[in-house]
């Protein structure tokens, strides 16, 4: 016979949440508008720098990160077809980092600006789409693909750049 393990600790309860219905259904409701131009109004402020020619590490960041967000999007099927103008957007970003390492500039050409401006539409556009829990699924798959090193090359190459 086996023998048994004493609990170190004691048992207790999880707390139950009061308004669970209201939980569940405030996931399936869209992305307020105020969210939507929080998430978007970081990634235009980051492609003003861009443009100007004095964006950091940062704002490269925070482009990068709109447009691996928008990639899980696609993923969950929210505009699957958008992923032409998402990929050709993370090119150019690709494109500007490795500029950003060699020369330590973020001037970029105007087809790079123009991609990344078409994929920021697009998500734009998913945001306008996915729910409060599609969203959050969206930025759980791309923190876990971060942290498993499945995001491309884009964290070593963030690494790379440098703090300008």
């Amino acid at each position: 016979m086996a023998k048994q393990k004493k609990r170190s600790k004691a048992y207790k309860p999880k707390t139950v949440n009061p308004n669970s219905m209201n939980w569940a259904f405030s996931g399936t409701y869209t992305l307020p508008m105020d969210k939507q131009k929080d998430l978007v109004g970081y990634v235009d402020d980051a492609i003003t720098l861009l443009r100007l020619g004095r964006a950091s590490r940062e704002n490269w960041n925070t482009i990068a990160n709109g447009m691996n967000i928008a990639e899980a999007l696609a993923y969950f099927e929210i505009g699957p077809n958008l992923m032409s103008e998402i990929n050709a957007a993370q090119d150019a970003l690709h494109a500007i980092a490795m500029r950003m390492i060699k020369t330590g500039s973020s001037t970029c050409y105007a087809s790079e600006l123009a991609a990344i401006s078409e994929g920021r539409e697009m998500y734009k556009i998913q945001l306008g789409l996915c729910s409060q829990a599609e969203c959050g699924n969206a930025v759980k798959r791309v923190q876990n693909l971060h942290r498993s090193g499945g995001m491309r090359d884009m964290g070593k190459i963030y690494q790379a750049m440098g703090t300008q």
